[in-house]
């Protein structure tokens, strides 16, 4: 049987339990975590994280809240987008950051979302360990699951600190991801492979 209790509190996030954490790896990596300058970066990299990982067990299409129904005459054929949401998360390959814009374009059947809705999932979203493709993937799938539209197009460009750190000379290399879900008019397919010149 399923102790939903414990597995609550074992998803609560624990800062006292997370400054420890980063302790330790400091005297892991051969540092004195107690020495003057390092006094505080515990608790300040414990709240950077727990800040950076704020939505940990949360659905992102709870962002996207009551959908609004189309009325008779609104046009149902309409392409519908929200561009450069600014956007940051964390690679959960190296934990380092990757940060950068969002472009979501859906065409609606049945439904609309408010605009600032379609940001707020993407804060969402992002607010865990996460891939980029991962990222696309789940803001699409939120926009079909809540709006029930014909298509989204969820467009990503981001630079990642992983690169940076391991490719010096590539650290403006931009990553770009398209993800498509459903029937998607030309207009959209046009801007999803538009240039990042």
């Amino acid at each position: 049987m399923i102790d939903v209790e414990r597995d609550l509190a074992a998803a609560r996030p624990d800062r006292e339990r997370a400054v420890a954490a980063v302790q330790e790896l400091l005297r892991a990596v051969g540092e004195d975590a107690e020495r003057p300058g390092l006094a505080r970066t515990p608790e300040r990299v414990a709240d950077m994280f727990l800040e950076l990982f704020a939505s940990v067990g949360e659905d992102p299409a709870g962002a996207l809240g009551a959908p609004i129904a189309l009325g008779e005459g609104d046009a149902a054929e309409d392409l519908v987008g929200v561009t450069d949401i600014p956007f940051r998360s964390v690679c959960e390959h190296h934990l380092l950051p990757f940060e950068g814009s969002v472009d979501v374009f859906y065409a609606p059947r049945r439904y609309l979302a408010g605009l600032s809705r379609v940001a707020s999932l993407v804060a969402r979203a992002s607010r865990r360990p996460n891939l980029q493709e991962r990222l696309g993937q789940q803001i699409a799938g939120a926009m079909m699951a809540v709006l029930e539209p014909h298509g989204v197009v969820v467009r990503i460009e981001a630079r990642h600190g992983c690169i940076a750190h391991s490719e010096p000379s590539a650290a403006r290399a931009q990553a770009v991801t398209v993800t498509a879900l459903g029937s998607i008019p030309d207009a959209a397919w046009r801007f999803a492979s538009r240039s990042t010149d």
